[in-house]
């Protein structure tokens, strides 16, 4: 039974939590008698489902899943425990996840985690976040479809922040993780022409993206690797090689990929963990070296304007994605990579980032910030500030992923490199 409190300690829209197994007596003035209410009925208190809302807080038709969540506002907050993508417009997105392997190296066979052999979720954790106390009360409830994770943020730090999730089976292993984003940070699409000429609609910063001070300067971002899901905690300020701190029940380590024979079931299980790579294996993360990691079906290394149709692995929040190869060729005026500074396609100086252009007759440009990297053979950071990254979804090879280069003295929109490393995401919308 629940226990009766006093309703004068509770004000509307108390936090769901507080009001768990608590209920109010009240006056039916109809009856003259006294009746008990539910105390979270009775505030209105609910958990807001992400999965139908986009990123700019507008209703969807129907529920959309996805790696990433974006939180804008305090409040109380839950999502359907399901792989990646794997649930688009209220429906089983197959092409997301059906060749592709869950956290027991099985191909998965349903879009909820719980209806896979021998995955049913136990317990939630927080591996990091990097604000104190920036997610609260989080865990693992049942719905009315499948089980959900649900918490609350009790404020949005002006300076964003980012975090990462996870569900664990019984006996301790996580089964698949989830990013956080809390921000503030208007979303609205940038329209960039690309050198075929052919519109992309760019989320205006990169994913995880979080100011250095409330002055909204300087800004840094996380990292990914190549083919990978999960977030690697952002350096300390936007020209920094050291490590924010994080806070968790996960402490952030690399991982030799020559010593431990990872696969992409072992990453999963270690979203904390940064596989990098030795010369001896090509500097891979993973051996299989497989093209389709993040665009579903593909089997090709070309570069092209091809549509990327998003897969479970995919970094990006609902409605977005890891874009494809030629999307940054509008960078330069030929297209192509070069050094010639005469071919860079930008609105002034090299300031931490460039102001590229977003057309021809762009005078303003849009800011890409050089966010640096994660290295491919220790997981360490560098060249934060001076030097800019940011992944696509096609590889270049079995060994590595395409990805626009820039720094001061350069424009590389068409790079490629081993999949070890941790760059930027920039993701386009899924429409493009």
């Amino acid at each position: 039974m629940a226990d009766e409190v006093n309703i004068l300690d509770y004000p509307v829209h108390s936090s769901p939590a507080a009001l768990k197994n608590k209920a109010f007596k009240v006056h039916d003035k109809t009856t003259g008698k006294f009746i008990v209410v539910d105390a979270q009925k009775f505030l209105s208190a609910e958990y807001k489902d992400l999965s139908m809302y986009d990123t700019d807080g507008s209703s969807l038709l129907g529920r959309s899943t996805a790696n990433c969540y974006v939180i804008r506002a305090a409040g109380a907050y839950r999502f359907p425990i399901v792989y990646g993508n794997a649930l688009k417009d209220g429906v089983a997105n197959t092409a997301a996840y059906e060749r592709f392997v869950n956290h027991l190296g099985n191909n998965i066979t349903s879009p909820f985690i719980e209806g896979n052999a021998n995955c049913m979720p136990k317990s939630a954790e927080i591996c990091w976040q990097d604000e104190v106390d920036l997610l609260v009360n989080l865990e693992i409830v049942e719905g009315g479809d499948c089980k959900y994770i649900q918490f609350e943020v009790d404020s949005v730090p002006v300076t964003g922040a980012n975090a990462v999730v996870a569900v664990k089976d019984g006996s301790g292993n996580i089964m698949w993780s989830w990013h956080i984003w809390v921000t503030s940070e208007d979303l609205t699409p940038v329209q960039i022409t690309n050198g075929t000429p052919k519109v992309y609609d760019f989320m205006p910063v990169n994913i995880g993206w979080k100011w250095d001070s409330s002055d909204r300067l300087k800004g840094k971002n996380p990292h990914f690797q190549w083919g990978r899901k999960d977030p690697f905690p952002c350096p300390r300020a936007y020209n920094s090689t050291s490590i924010i701190t994080t806070y968790g029940q996960r402490t952030f380590t690399t991982e030799n990929a020559e010593t431990n024979a990872t696969t992409i079931a072992d990453a999963i299980k270690r979203p904390y963990s940064f596989f990098y790579g030795t010369e001896a294996n090509s500097y891979k993360w993973e051996p299989d070296g497989r093209l389709d990691l993040w665009c579903a079906g593909n089997q090709s290394a070309g570069i092209s304007d091809n549509v990327i149709v998003k897969t479970i692995y995919d970094p990006c929040p609902v409605g977005w994605k890891v874009p494809n190869a030629r999307v940054y060729t509008g960078f330069t005026t030929t297209g192509s990579n070069t050094s010639d500074a005469t071919q860079f396609n930008v609105v002034g100086a090299f300031t931490a980032g460039w102001f590229f252009k977003r057309n021809s007759d762009d005078t303003v440009g849009h800011f890409f910030a050089a966010s640096g990297c994660r290295s491919r053979d220790s997981g360490g950071l560098y060249y934060v500030g001076g030097y800019g990254y940011c992944w696509c979804a096609v590889p270049g090879s079995a060994a590595n992923g395409r990805y626009l280069n820039f720094y001061s003295g350069y424009v590389y929109p068409l790079s490629s490199n081993h999949r070890a490393y941790g760059f930027s995401v920039r993701a386009v919308r899924e429409s493009n």
